[in-house]
């Protein structure tokens, strides 16, 4: 299935459509799960000052979980309403989304100890966030090409 096709991504109640969802679920609920778990590492992040992140993980992968169902369900919902475009579209302004926190949370963590204090807070936040556009446009054209797919499994 090309790109340009105006079939719904989740046609039928089959098993390629259940594992469309399940991928889709599976993508964002690990995302979720990741950015939460850096958040709660970082108690001053914006992110981790929510007390259902800044508590136990059951919390946090629940709340990750319910979100991932959430955003499913928005995809099927935009699927059936209008087509695989917005469904690409919804998927990629979500991801922008975890770009910009995973950015912030990586510059203050991850980078700011590979790269020490020699270099500034502002090109260290430019350095994540080129790092994780380019991660965040892979992801997207890794869900792109499962969600356009004719068949399950390789080849």
């Amino acid at each position: 299935m090309d790109s340009n096709a105006t079939d719904l991504i989740f046609g039928q109640r089959d098993g390629l459509a259940s594992a469309k969802l399940v991928a889709v679920f599976g993508l964002h609920a690990a995302s979720l799960a990741l950015l939460f778990a850096m958040a709660h590492g970082q108690p001053a992040s914006t992110l981790g000052r929510f007390a259902i992140i800044a508590g136990r993980w059951p919390g946090r992968l629940a709340l990750a979980a319910a979100l991932a169902a959430l955003i499913a369900a928005a995809c099927l919902i935009a699927d059936r309403q209008a087509g695989m475009t917005t469904v690409l579209f919804l998927n990629a302004g979500v991801l922008a989304l975890y770009v910009i926190e995973y950015s912030i949370l990586l510059s203050r963590g991850f980078f700011k100890r590979l790269l020490g204090d020699d270099l500034q807070a502002e090109l260290r936040l430019f350095i994540c966030f080129v790092v994780m556009t380019n991660a965040g446009y892979f992801t997207l054209m890794f869900l792109k090409d499962i969600l356009l797919s004719d068949s399950l499994g390789v080849g």
